[in-house]
């Protein structure tokens, strides 16, 4: 019993080791955090625009990028919309799983109660007899 219990350990060993290397094969690469401000400057400038800064009012008046930083991956606008509809779907299903249970237990399993409630009432040679007599046989 001592080998096979320590043959199983072994096992486990084995299997999370290889479990281990698969999961760092293939675990994306840590993020650097924040982005340096170099990394978010364009790569190239001309010699007209380095001259020419462009002024405050037309860097105002530009629209704001829809894009999201470079640093940070996820679109939480998209997120908070898809977990919104998930909750949405999730509420919906649920009423409809209440609602069905509801219907089989108004229509299947209180009607099925009842009647086997009265057919046990009418079989039942005991309900037919006084308290006292019930008594007495026990």
């Amino acid at each position: 019993m001592f080998w096979i219990v320590l043959g199983e350990v072994l096992v486990m060993f084995a299997l999370f080791a290889v479990s281990w290397q698969v999961y760092q094969a293939h675990r994306p690469a840590p993020s650097a955090g924040a982005a340096t401000p170099s990394a978010l400057a364009p790569a190239t400038r001309s010699p007209a625009s380095s001259q020419n800064p462009p002024s405050p009012r037309a860097r105002a008046s530009a629209p704001p990028s829809t894009r999201p930083l470079q640093s940070f991956p996820i679109d939480l606008g998209q997120l908070n919309r898809d977990q919104a509809e998930l909750e949405r779907v999730q509420d919906a299903l649920l009423t409809r799983l209440v609602r069905a249970v509801r219907r089989y237990l108004e229509t299947v399993v209180l009607p099925a109660v009842t009647r086997a409630e009265r057919v046990t009432s009418t079989t039942n040679p005991a309900t037919r007899q006084s308290t006292a007599a019930i008594r007495k046989m026990s």
